[in-house]
C-alpha cells in the first residue's frame, strides 16, 4: 500500500465530508459531521514526545470542539475541530495546525492519541491526577484493536494482549502475534519502554502507558528504520 502522509489523509477526509453535506463551524474551520460525539468532559492523561519527553495533558471537549489544552499545567492555547471516521474512532485538526488521531474505548471512558509529530498519550474522562504506576499494572489480560498505516477500516483489527511480569503477547484476530517486552517503566507516568519482535518478522521500539485508573493500555511497536507515526502499530485495549 502506498503511504499518505497525514495532512493530505485530512485533506482527502474534509472533501468527503463536504461532499456529505456536512456544517463548518468557526474555529479552524473544519467539516465534520453534526451529531455530538458523545465525548463532553475534561479528559486527562500521561503524553510522551517524539524525544521521549513525558508531561500530563488536559483535553476539554465539548460537542465536536476541543475547547482547550493544558500541556503539564499550562494551557497551550490550542483549540480544535474533531470527527467520527469509524466506530470508536476520530481524526481532529488542532488549531496550531497539528493533525490527530484517537482510538476511543468502548465505554468512551478512554481515548488512545497519536498525533503527525508522534506524540504518544492516554487520556481518562474526568480523571484528575496520576498515581504512581508498578510493573505489576501491566499484568493480565487486555482486549481492544490494533492500528496501522493510515488507520483505515482494512488497517484496524481486533487484539487480545497478554501480559505478565513486563511481557506482552499480542494476538491479533489476522494471525500477528506480536511480543512487547518492557525493561523500564516511568512510575510517574505510567510509560513502559522496551522492544518488540512479531512473526511477521519485524522488530524494534516499543512502548505502552496505562491510564490513571488502571483499565486502559495504549501500546504502540515500530520498526527499527520508521520515519513516521504511520510505520508503526498502534494498540488500544481495556483490561478483561
Amino acid at each position: 500500500m502506498q503511504r499518505r502522509s497525514w495532512p493530505v489523509l485530512g485533506a482527502l477526509m474534509l472533501g468527503s465530508l463536504l461532499l456529505a453535506g456536512c456544517r463548518i463551524e468557526a474555529g479552524t474551520g473544519v467539516s465534520h459531521p453534526s451529531p455530538t460525539l458523545g465525548l463532553d468532559g475534561t479528559w486527562f492523561g500521561a503524553m510522551e514526545d517524539a524525544d521521549g519527553t513525558l508531561f500530563t495533558l488536559e483535553w476539554r471537549i465539548q460537542g465536536e470542539r476541543l475547547t482547550r489544552e493544558v500541556i503539564a499545567g499550562q494551557s497551550s492555547g490550542v483549540r480544535g475541530d474533531l470527527w467520527r471516521v469509524g466506530p470508536g474512532q476520530l481524526e481532529g485538526l488542532l488549531s496550531d495546525g497539528t493533525w490527530v488521531r484517537l482510538l476511543i474505548s468502548g465505554d468512551r471512558e478512554h481515548a488512545l492519541l497519536v498525533t503527525e509529530f508522534f506524540e504518544f498519550a492516554v487520556l481518562t474522562r474526568e480523571a484528575r491526577a496520576l498515581p504512581r504506576f508498578l510493573f505489576a499494572d501491566l499484568d493480565g489480560r487486555w482486549r481492544g484493536r490494533q492500528a496501522w498505516e493510515d488507520w483505515f477500516d482494512g488497517e484496524l483489527v481486533r487484539a487480545t494482549a497478554f501480559c505478565a511480569a513486563g511481557d506482552c503477547e499480542i494476538v491479533a484476530d489476522d494471525g500477528v502475534i506480536t511480543d512487547l517486552v518492557f525493561n523500564r517503566l516511568d512510575p510517574d507516568y505510567g510509560l513502559f519502554r522496551g522492544g518488540f519482535a512479531d512473526s511477521l518478522g519485524e522488530s524494534g521500539l516499543a512502548g505502552a502507558l496505562v491510564s490513571a485508573d488502571f483499565r486502559f493500555l495504549g501500546t504502540y511497536s515500530c520498526p527499527i528504520d520508521y520515519l513516521f507515526p504511520e510505520d508503526c502499530t498502534f494498540g488500544a485495549f481495556t483490561f478483561d
